[in-house]
């Protein structure tokens, strides 16, 4: 049972020092995470000409930062946000044409929380 216990102590040490530790899924559920790094992709689609897609929420950062961006169908960058130290209002909104947006979250030893919300807007 030691060895064990000592296994997963070093399971978790590793992951904290590469890509640090997440709890949550992004855009789901808040999500707290302890000195993450990586970045994550996510893809949002319009259904409607005019519509917009995106996130809105809010950012609570101890360590590190956060770089949130939307980029169109196209591959040409939107909408985005940094989050630096402190407590933030999200809203990285846009678009206008049918089709899947990407949404990239850039993580740089991060440690906080994150709170996504996938919104959609009528742009008409």
């Amino acid at each position: 049972m030691r060895i064990l216990g000592l296994a997963l102590l070093a399971a978790i040490a590793v992951l904290y020092f590469s890509t640090g530790l997440r709890v949550g899924y992004v855009t789901l559920t808040q999500t707290y995470l302890l000195n993450a790094s990586g970045t994550n992709n996510y893809t949002l689609r319009t259904l409607e000409d005019g519509q917009q897609t995106g996130v809105t929420g809010q950012c609570s950062v101890r360590n590190g930062r956060a770089v949130i961006r939307l980029y169109d169908p196209s591959g040409t960058q939107i909408a985005g946000q940094t989050c630096l130290k402190g407590t933030w209002s999200l809203d990285v909104v846009g678009g206008s044409t049918i089709g899947p947006y990407r949404l990239v979250v850039n993580l740089d030893g991060y440690t906080g929380s994150l709170n996504l919300k996938q919104v959609h807007r009528s742009g008409r």
